[in-house]
This record gives C-alpha cells, structure tokens and sequence, in this order.
C-alpha cells in the first residue's frame, strides 16, 4: 500500500494538464525530504481530495497499480495530488478531442478493447466496484505502451451524483468480452482483502478529516462484492428473456 505522504506546492509551477472534469493541474511539489518532483495537482473540494486521497490509497492496498498520492500544502490550502509517472492518458494518447465523430466512435471500440485487455483490468473492475467508481473513462487510464496505471477518484463512494455504472465492465459488454471479464473481475473482488480499509483509513487519521462514512460505504459493499459485479453483466437468464 502507498503511505500519504504531505508536500507543499512550488508557487508558479501549475499549468493547465487539459483534461477531465476536476481541473487538474500539472505542478511541482516538493516532500517532506526536501525533493522536487512533477505531480498533478486537484484544487477540489475536501470531500474529493479525501476521496481521491482515500481510493489511492485503498486501490494500491488491493494491488492495483496507482500513482503515489500527496496531501499538498499551499498556504492555508490543503489540495490533493498524485505523482507525475509520465504515461499519457488513453484519451491523450490517442488524440481523442482532435477526432471526427464517425472515427472517434470506431476508435472508441478499439481502446476499450484494449482496455479490457491489460492485466489490471479485471482487479480494476472489481476495485471500481468496491469504491463505487462510477466515471472510469479513457482519460483516467494511463499506458505508456507496455504499463498501465489508474486515476482519477474523486467521483467515488457515491460522489459526484454519477450513474450507477462500472464502466470497466461496460466496456467489457460492449465488445462481447463477457464471459472472461466477469469470471476474471470476479475471483479478483473475491480476493479483495477487507482489512485494507481499516489501513487506508488509519493513513488518513486525523482530526480534521473524516472519511469513516466513506470506510463504512466501501465495507458495505465488500459484503456483497460478488452480486456487485455479477450484476453488471448479462446473466444466462437475460440473454434467454
């Protein structure tokens, strides 16, 4: 699991990364050891930052591969930002806002394809279940080619009033990848280690913080984890009616 670490924004640095619904910002920070390094930065509200901070560090916990996160000072300000790893996006790489309609569409088909293709996807798929992520999208996949690495969390544990939707297994059901992403999401939601909840949430302890509802949400639903994501693919009995 990833540690919380806390830095202070380098004055100056911000300029726009240009994509997403959270405004995030390419920066520079630097840690408690005194290093400099590239992240991006979220000036959200406190319940995003501690819902980004919270998944971030509940998702590495599960072994999904996430960037490290940051609690950012910057003067009475307190922001959220994750490590810069230098993967662009799907939708970066693949130029999607440049795109025709009629091309964008057919492309679409072919990054979820190979979306559901990386090895994390299935354990993704379950993580997103267990968060209640409901705005996973071609712009909060990274893959540099060979890796592949997730973000963007601050729509999780009901926030953000997104439909109730698992996009990864959405995508798996548009192109027809039923049967292997459900079997494989599956054993990985089963294996979701629940004690992982009580780390993260003792990495966020604090008293001006309060991310137990968010604890109590994700415990919830690791109860019943399995009919979660059962239920966000056709069963035999739809595909008969």
């Amino acid at each position: 699991m990833h540690t919380l670490t806390r830095a202070t924004l380098v004055a100056g640095s911000e300029t726009p990364a240009g994509d997403g619904l959270t405004g995030a910002l390419r920066c520079v920070i630097t840690d408690t050891n005194g290093k400099r390094l590239s992240a991006y930065l979220k000036k959200c509200s406190t319940e995003e930052m501690l819902s980004e901070a919270l998944a971030a560090l509940l998702l590495s916990g599960w072994g999904l591969p996430v960037p490290k996160p940051y609690l950012v000072q910057h003067g009475a300000n307190l922001y959220f930002a994750s490590a810069d790893i230098k993967y662009p996006s799907l939708k970066k790489r693949f130029n999607f806002e440049q795109l025709p309609s009629a091309v964008k569409e057919q492309l679409t088909t072919h990054a979820a394809a190979l979306v559901c293709s990386f090895r994390s996807a299935p354990l993704a798929a379950a993580c997103d279940e267990a968060i209640n992520n409901r705005d996973r999208n071609l712009g909060n996949v990274l893959w540099d080619g060979t890796d592949e690495a997730w973000i963007d969390h601050a729509y999780s544990f009901g926030l953000g009033n997104q439909p109730d939707q698992n996009k990864l297994c959405a995508m798996a059901v548009a192109i027809g990848e039923i049967d292997r992403m459900q079997r494989s999401s599956l054993a990985s939601a089963l294996t979701l280690d629940k004690t992982v909840t009580n780390r993260a949430s003792m990495e966020l302890c604090s008293p001006s913080f309060d991310v137990s509802a968010m604890v109590e949400h994700v415990d919830h639903r690791l109860r019943q984890i399995g009919q979660l994501i059962l239920a966000r693919f056709p069963q035999p009995a739809d595909l008969l009616s």
